[in-house]
């Protein structure tokens, strides 16, 4: 009675796959980690994890700066951010009613349409792109 093997997959490639061709994907694996755009923590673990392995050496999780996990508290991340989004669309949802009513309040006036839009443009716009970076404050605020 044998043990069973820790990796069954990796034993059974290692009995049945000619050794260059698993050496020839490891060499690939770890080239095109190498050649990745975007070279995170997790991509150049891969890397050097395939090159361990290409040098026949044992692997060891100290020998490497393992890539992080997304860890128990990425639902808390999710909820924080999905908060942030929530109150920001909100907070832009009461300045396009500001901005609607501000409207309305000058057509409603008795002047010209150049007189309406000066009006309109020096004071509500300005309004309204402050309130939107308050809003925006107080969204990062609800989100942090």
């Amino acid at each position: 009675m044998s043990a069973e093997p820790l990796y069954p997959r990796a034993d059974a490639a290692a009995r049945n796959v000619d050794p260059m061709l698993l050496a020839s994907a490891l060499d690939h694996i770890a080239k095109s980690a190498a050649k990745s755009r975007s070279q995170t923590r997790r991509i150049r673990w891969i890397k050097a994890r395939a090159e361990i392995a290409l040098r026949g050496e044992e692997y060891r999780d100290i020998d490497l700066d393992l890539p992080y996990s997304a860890g128990p508290n990425t639902p808390d991340k999710l909820a924080r951010r999905l908060a942030y989004h929530i109150a920001l669309r909100h907070s832009v949802a009461e300045v396009l009613k500001s901005l609607h009513e501000r409207l309305i309040q000058c057509r409603e006036l008795p002047v010209s349409a150049a007189e309406a839009y000066d009006s309109f443009y020096e004071g509500a716009v300005l309004e309204v792109l402050e309130r939107v970076a308050a809003a925006n404050e107080q969204a990062k605020a609800a989100g942090a």
